[in-house]
């Protein structure tokens, strides 16, 4: 089974090695050319979560053209970067081909359906976590269930397969008809922390240490579920905020992902995260002043505007 990596980030580079090294060809894709190079030269440096280190050989491009056609592509990109890479993968594509997104926020299953049939997507939450801590080097730092869903009801079992084959490579994973739950509890976790944790310079564990900022996640959360049980979600306002406490606790050494986006000067998901909640708010008419102050606030520091302007 051939095996496309679009997005040799943190995040992509771990579940790739865990493919690799369980015997699959896989093939990072990623359109930075320095860093596949950097790959391709010196392989992947992966530190698991008890300390241990293994260097990888890998197989990077920065021409689709150059990948052999994916009977699994793992879509890894960032959430403004989900278009282009669904234009990519369209190129090298087979009828057979599975898509699945792990990606924060909404709206990049609406973005992958514009270029591939719906049968052929899979839209997936993950709690696995990852630092890239320099090119060419992750480190694993955290570990937790990824769940998986078909666009199409009717393709659940395939989907099945599908977390059959990341079970058998140590990533622990399930697969369900219905994933939107699931999808709106990570998304409300996200909204409290990563935008606060990208304005304050934070670890996780830092913030519910300051009562300023845990007045404004207590707030997003507040904003977060409002709109989601707008959205027919019937989350519960204690339980999401008991959630986001403990991903602090559990994850208290983490710099969040939007945190190193900014501390390497990129583009954050922002839009696809608090951005969601904000639109969503709009559409059913629940006031979101949090999650817009956080969009303003992190657009500020990285001066950068997705202008794509996620569907949701």
């Amino acid at each position: 089974m051939q095996i496309l990596i679009i997005g040799a980030g943190a995040m992509g580079c771990y579940f790739g090695a865990a493919l690799s090294t369980s015997g699959f060809p896989v093939t990072f894709f990623d359109t930075d050319q320095n860093k596949v190079d950097l790959l391709n030269r010196e392989g992947l440096l992966l530190t698991e979560l008890d300390g241990t280190e293994k260097k990888l050989p890998v197989k990077a491009i920065a021409l689709i053209e150059d990948a052999p056609p994916p009977d699994l592509a793992l879509v890894m990109v960032k959430a403004y970067s989900t278009s282009q890479a669904a234009r990519e993968l369209s190129l090298v594509k087979t009828a057979d081909t599975q898509a699945l997104t792990l990606q924060n926020g909404l709206g990049n299953v609406g973005r992958l359906s514009q270029y591939l049939d719906e049968k052929q997507i899979f839209s997936g939450v993950t709690y696995q976590a990852a630092l890239e801590t320099a090119p060419g080097q992750v480190r694993h730092s955290g570990s937790g269930l990824t769940t998986l869903s078909p666009l199409l009801k009717s393709s659940l079992a395939a989907a099945m397969e599908v977390a059959r084959l990341l079970n058998n490579c140590q990533l622990p994973a399930a697969a369900t008809t219905d994933i939107k739950a699931i999808r709106w509890k990570k998304l409300i976790v996200n909204s409290a922390i990563n935008p606060l944790s990208a304005i304050h310079k934070l670890a996780n564990g830092q913030l519910p240490k300051n009562p300023e900022i845990v007045h404004d996640m207590m707030g997003l959360v507040l904003e977060g579920v409002a709109v989601a049980q707008k959205e027919g979600v019937p989350l519960n306002y204690g339980e999401m905020w008991a959630s986001v406490l403990d991903t602090c606790r559990t994850t208290a050494q983490n710099h969040s992902s939007m945190l190193a986006d900014v501390e390497k000067g990129s583009m954050t998901e922002i839009e696809a995260i608090n951005g969601s909640i904000v639109r969503l708010g709009e559409r059913h008419g629940v006031d979101t002043p949090l999650n817009a102050r956080m969009v303003r606030n992190v657009v500020a520091i990285h001066g950068k505007k997705d202008t794509m302007h996620i569907n949701v």
